[in-house]
């Protein structure tokens, strides 16, 4: 009773959706409007990204950019190790966006001269959107205890969905008004903003909410991961291999299924719209990602905390594979275009909102280590590796098997179960630790 008449108004608001204690408002008003605003940044050279690659280049060029990423990122993580090893891990997220700030000024002299980079743009551009969203939650969760983070996580996450789709708007405002290359420096201006909130959030946390100093990293393991970084690190525990696979089989399957829907799609427009295949297909995508951004936004806004607070996030963590185990198993006995379309909405809201958030506070009980370099190589190298392990799926299916599309939905099946039981065992170890979580450091 005397911490809610301690509230702010706008505490008092935020306990709508989750459990806020007196002096936890601003902390979350500032991540939240980074979030926003880090995702508006990306949001902004998301379009310039896919206008360059496209004009400068082709489809092609674009699918083997893809692979680039995923090379570029065996050799990001290793540095990105010996980064955070010479630099307070504090001050690591207020580095690395300067690092982009810099990145994009450079582009966009470059364009201003008349260069051609689109491809390099490209890599880099789908780069920064892991590694900065990355940094953010490895910032995050080392402000931050395991008590605190699981309430909250919930609310700060809003920042992420709204910033999202007011990003997508602008860019698609602002392109033809700016240009490609003054959608650079609006981004870079943002980016720039978000550097100046972060040092003012880690003020904000209240002592009780705030994470413990604990050691940043095991003396042992200096010389081991000197060159490797987050890979040993992730090697060294079961706990961080299972969430890795989480997340690549999570990649594995939607990006098999967004083939599955794109194969779909092209037929349905060829009999829907024979003589105007495009503008069916650009339409029914725009609904489609409009639907996903709006429905994520509001499972995020007024589900996710409570789903959390009331089940634990070891049960909110099982939620979403357990759908797609749903949702695709109802897809291989009754195989229709309107049920994958909605089946895909589920789960991308759910990939967005929920588990997007579960995955991050996954985390919180683990040393500064895990949470900066092994966060990184989990959502960005493993990230990618799932886009490769569709690829030679679907590649393999159709050359070697001539698999048809009922294949690839009974596959996605069964990567989904597959998917469940990782996230059983994840929640399991998570909620060992987090019963633990007052003293332990462990990886």
């Amino acid at each position: 009773m005397n911490d809610a008449r301690q509230r702010s108004g706008f505490e008092r608001l935020l306990s709508l959706f989750t459990s806020v204690r007196a002096g936890e408002g601003r902390c979350i008003a500032l991540l939240c409007l980074q979030a926003f605003l880090l995702m508006v940044a990306y949001y902004l050279i998301r379009p310039v990204r896919e206008a360059l690659i496209l004009t400068e280049g082709n489809p092609e060029l674009r699918s083997y950019a893809v692979g680039v990423q995923a090379a570029m990122l065996i050799l990001i993580i290793p540095a990105y190790g010996v980064l955070i090893r010479h630099v307070n891990p504090g001050r690591v997220y207020q580095r690395i966006n300067a690092f982009f700030v810099m990145n994009l000024f450079v582009f966009f002299l470059l364009g201003q001269a008349g260069y051609k980079f689109g491809f390099v743009f490209f890599v880099w551009a789908s780069i920064f959107a892991v590694m900065a969203v990355t940094q953010f939650w490895a910032f995050a969760t080392d402000l931050f205890n395991a008590h605190s983070g699981q309430r909250l996580f919930g609310v700060i996450a809003i920042g992420v969905s709204a910033g999202a789709w007011a990003g997508s708007r602008l860019s698609a405002a602002g392109f033809e008004t700016c240009g490609p290359y003054g959608l650079m420096l609006a981004s870079a201006a943002v980016l720039t903003v978000v550097i100046g909130l972060s040092g003012r959030a880690r003020e904000r946390v209240p002592a009780p909410a705030r994470a413990e100093d604990g050691p940043a990293f095991e003396p042992a393991a200096v010389g081991t991961t000197r060159w490797l970084g987050g890979f040993v690190v992730i090697a060294r525990s079961r706990y961080l291999v299972g969430i890795a696979a989480l997340v690549v089989l999570l990649n594995w399957i939607t990006s098999t299924g967004d083939y599955v829907l794109s194969s779909w799609l092209v037929e349905v427009a060829r009999r829907e719209a024979p003589d105007a295949q495009g503008v069916f297909i650009g339409e029914f995508m725009g609904n489609f990602c409009s639907t996903i951004t709006l429905i994520g936004f509001l499972i995020q806004l007024l589900l996710v905390s409570r789903i959390i607070l009331v089940a634990g996030l070891a049960r909110a963590l099982m939620v979403t594979p357990v759908a797609l185990v749903a949702g695709y198993l109802l897809l291989g006995v009754v195989p229709v275009f309107m049920l994958l379309q909605s089946v895909l909405v589920m789960q991308r809201s759910l990939d967005y909102s929920l588990l997007n958030t579960t995955r991050n506070a996954l985390l919180l009980p683990t040393s500064r280590e895990v949470k900066y370099q092994a966060k990184t190589a989990i959502d960005t190298f493993f990230y990618r590796v799932g886009d490769l392990l569709s690829t030679l799926s679907i590649f393999s299916g159709l050359k070697l098997f001539d698999q048809g599309r009922p294949q690839f939905l009974w596959m996605i099946l069964v990567l989904s179960i597959t998917m469940a039981l990782v996230a059983w065992l994840v929640g399991r170890e998570y909620s060992r630790r987090y019963s633990v979580a007052g003293g332990s450091f462990s990886g």
